[in-house]
């Protein structure tokens, strides 16, 4: 399969949206030669996008203790929920784009032979080196792992970070033995968090997000490269109840993203200093009753199908199918 380009003249533009370490802009775009809503233009040089504190240091902390706490407990949940659709002792799992290995950790504790990819070594340094982690540097189908040799194959909110996700699903694919499981979260474009908020968006996050995903979007693409949707989750809470506060306060004119920036730790910061008092004071009236707020009403909007973070866990049919795009 090869990557749409989704040509300037097939692009549709939806609205612009600024990137809030950058100050640059970029359209959020239909491209109409294959469907997908798309970041445009894609940056020829995506790793500058990144900085250094992204990923945060290898021995401090990326987020207060308590969200760590929880986020360890969710990957546990979420590991032992793919590994009952595999069911395989002793499985192999590749995390792409496994980033501080977290969830890749949880996987091995359960008994799994794990490995992850990342794209640099900077990305992969906490998994490697405090968690003790395998993890290969590259792009997945660069790697040229062989044919069904995975039973589970992880992608945690890493498949919006490529522009077309055709052809990385694909590859997902043919590694995974017939009958292995993908388990993929993605941003959900089509959340009304999403289409209240539009530029606001937190989980936008442009350039670094390339691709937007809606439930149909995501399971054509699934479909399409063989893969059987089985169950579907809407609830995210280490995300949920965070995007909520943040998206509404970027919504509402503060400076975009300013209490994410704020809660990460001392070498995660992304942003300069420097916001003005009233984005300050914003912040620290609103932040507390919206995340109230945001208990009830995140639940709710999961419960019908319409959170802000979808979960799919998917099944390698026993065959390969036609291999056709949607």
């Amino acid at each position: 399969m090869q990557n749409c380009p989704h040509p300037a003249d097939a692009c549709e533009n939806a609205f612009d949206a600024s990137d809030y370490i950058s100050g640059e802009t970029f359209q959020i775009a239909s491209c109409r030669q294959c469907g997908q809503v798309v970041t445009v233009p894609v940056p020829e040089d995506v790793g500058r996008y990144y900085p250094i504190g992204y990923y945060g240091q290898v021995g401090e902390r990326r987020f207060p203790p308590l969200i760590e706490w929880v986020q360890a407990r969710l990957y546990q949940s979420r590991a032992r929920r793919a590994l009952s659709l595999a069911a395989r002792k002793n499985p192999r799992v590749l995390d792409v784009g496994c980033g501080r290995g977290l969830l890749l950790k949880a996987f091995q504790q359960q008994g799994c032979e794990v490995m992850g990819t990342e794209f640099s070594d900077d990305a992969c340094r906490f998994a490697r080196e405090k968690l003790k982690l395998t993890v290969r540097v590259g792009a997945l189908h660069e790697l040229n792992f062989p044919a069904a040799s995975f039973d589970v194959v992880v992608m945690w909110h890493v498949l919006e970070h490529v522009s077309d996700p055709r052809p990385t699903v694909a590859e997902v694919s043919r590694i995974l033995r017939p009958g292995g499981v993908f388990l993929v979260g993605v941003p959900n474009f089509g959340s009304p968090e999403a289409r209240l908020t539009k530029a606001g968006w937190f989980h936008l996050d442009v350039p670094r997000h390339l691709s937007h995903h809606t439930p149909a979007s995501l399971e054509a693409v699934l479909n399409a490269a063989g893969l059987q949707p089985r169950w579907r989750s809407f609830l995210a809470p280490e995300y949920d109840t965070f995007s909520f506060v943040q998206s509404l306060l970027n919504w509402l004119g503060v400076r975009q993203n300013l209490l994410y920036n704020w809660l990460r730790g001392h070498g995660a910061k992304v942003m300069p200093d420097g916001a003005s008092l009233g984005s300050l004071l914003t912040t620290l009236l609103l932040a507390p009753l919206l995340g109230l707020l945001s208990l009830p009403a995140t639940l709710i909007l999961a419960l019908a199908g319409q959170g802000s973070a979808l979960t799919i866990g998917a099944v390698k049919a026993p065959s390969d199918g036609d291999g056709k795009l949607p």
